[in-house]
């Protein structure tokens, strides 16, 4: 599991702000997350309602949205590879979850930070999807 940390460390460093960030297999289980997960407490069986949704692109998501850590999100794409959805607090601007699908992985990244455009939060978990998957993951 170290080594799969590094990849969330990363994304958590990445000028996206991403507090929290997620390995998943395709198929269940954790391989990484994001060490201090006090400013998003999400379980992993609701991070897998998103991963399940990708990995057999159940466009019901569409309408039914996610409900992760406390927080209710829109789901604003799903397209092949890639999952994007959108929350809102009372009082505070979009927070953006990402979900992007590997051979072997699903990747996911939050960030609470208005401010920090969904694309910006999408684009850096993709780059990890990228690069996993010209690794074989």
């Amino acid at each position: 599991m170290a080594g799969w940390q590094s990849y969330t460390d990363s994304l958590e460093q990445s000028k996206a702000r991403i507090t929290y960030a997620a390995i998943f297999g395709k198929q269940g289980g954790k391989w990484a997350e994001t060490l201090n997960k006090a400013s998003f407490p999400a379980t992993d069986d609701e991070v897998m309602v998103g991963v399940r949704a990708l990995v057999s692109q159940d466009m019901n998501i569409m309408g039914t949205g996610l409900k992760v850590a406390g927080h209710k999100f829109t789901c604003i794409l799903l397209d092949t590879d890639v999952l994007v959805c959108q929350g809102k607090e009372e009082g505070k601007k979009d927070m953006s979850l990402v979900f992007a699908m590997s051979e072997q992985a699903v990747i996911i990244g939050f960030n609470p930070e208005g401010e920090i455009k969904t694309q910006m939060v999408r684009d850096n978990v993709e780059r990890l999807k990228d690069y996993l998957k010209r690794m074989g993951y």
